[in-house]
Formats: structure tokens, sequence, C-alpha cells
């Protein structure tokens, strides 16, 4: 065999230096990793910190104030219009505040409900033909206390979702009664977060002395779209 060439020595000898470096960074990788994790489990505590100082503690964590929040939620019993929408809003209240989905046998709390609906029109076609369609569910409520008769906390809760039309009939009905069943159930989630954020902030129902109950009231929610 002949002299191997300059050309490929010089080859050689660059690859064997590439894979030299190559293994250098793996080992800074691999030393690395774990200094990131460590700084990272650092600033998760140092961010974590203030929130605790300042009070801070999830709605739904595993504390008392959850209990408590649970208890009290299990103690409303619920008062709506005697119709569909009414009913189907009762129905999903109770699955969503009682665990046993019933009305409590010795209430704390009364929940008066109001239901509003109405449809729009979203898409016209230039045949005046309809191809979609929203229904809006706009629900005012009050908390009652049951011992003093006193309004606790009033709030509205509001959804609106949207569903298409087509020529069929029964596709149309069918398109709509799911609407409604969607934007209840979106609408009883909306009132137990409502509920359970008071409940937070006045445990047992409590007001805050000399405060009305209007002082108490949550800011109005935004209008979700439910498609």
């Amino acid at each position: 065999m002949g002299k191997p060439s300059a050309r490929s020595s010089w080859f050689r000898a660059r690859s064997s230096t590439l894979w030299s470096k190559a293994g250098q960074i793996s080992a800074a990788a691999s030393v690395a990793a774990p200094l990131r994790s460590a700084l990272g489990l650092v600033l998760l505590f140092a961010l974590a910190a203030p929130l605790g100082a300042c009070g801070f503690h999830p709605l739904y964590g595993s504390t008392g104030v959850e209990t408590s929040i649970v208890g009290d939620l299990s103690s409303v019993t619920i008062n709506t219009p005697d119709t569909a929408i009414g009913r189907s809003l009762k129905f999903n209240l109770l699955d969503t505040l009682n665990s046993d989905g019933n009305q409590p046998v010795s209430p704390l709390y009364k929940l008066n409900l109001r239901a509003y609906s109405y449809s729009q029109n979203v898409a016209i076609q230039e045949d005046a033909s309809v191809t979609r369609a929203n229904f809006v569910l706009v629900v005012p409520f009050t908390l009652v206390s049951t011992d003093t008769g006193k309004t606790l906390f009033k709030s509205t809760a509001r959804r609106r979702t949207s569903y298409n039309r087509s020529e069929s009939e029964f596709a149309n009905i069918t398109a709509r009664q799911d609407a409604e069943k969607r934007t209840a159930e979106a609408v009883a989630a909306d009132i137990k977060l409502q509920l359970s954020i008071y409940f937070d902030r006045h445990p047992g129902g409590a007001m805050p002395t000399g405060n009305a109950a209007s002082s108490t009231t949550a800011p109005k929610g935004g209008e979700t779209v439910l498609k």
C-alpha cells in the first residue's frame, strides 16, 4: 500500500479532534444538568415564599380551608325557576355543590337564581337562512342566610354557546338543546367558583362588620364563549 496522503492524515486528525471536543461537551452537559435542576428548585421556592408570606393559598388545596369551603357549599339549598333551563341549572348545581347530589337536610344558606336566555343569529346567508347561532344564558343569583334571612352575596353568571343550524329542523332542535345543556353546565361551574371564592374570604358565610351585602359582591365575570 502507498503512503497515506497529507490530506488523508489531516482528515483523521480533524475527526479525532472533533470527537474529543464532543466528549468534553457531553461531559460538561452531564454536570450542568443537575446544577440547572437545583437552580430551578431554588428559584421555585424563592418565588413561592413571598406568596406564602402574603397569605396566598390554592382555593382547593389540601388544607383546612378546602374542608371549610366544601362544608359551606354542601350547606346551600338551591331555588331555581320551574322551567327546563331552571331545572337544568338546579341539577347541575346539586351535582357540583354536594357530593351526593341532593339538597342539604339542614341548609345554612339558600341560593336564589333567576335565568334569562335568548338566541342570536350570527351567520346569515344571502338567502336569509341562518347557519350559526348563539345561545346566551344570564343568571343573576343571591346567597341568603337561612338563619337571618339576610343577603350575604349576590352576583351574575353568564355564558354564550355557539351552535350550527341547517335545513333539518330536527338537527336544529338537537343542536339547540345541546347548546342549552353545555351552557347550563358552564354557568353552574361559574356559580360554584364564585361561591367558593366568597366562602374562602368569609368562612361560615360571615359578613364583614358594618358592610352591606353589595360590598361583598364579586365583579361580574366576562361572557365566556363555548363553541
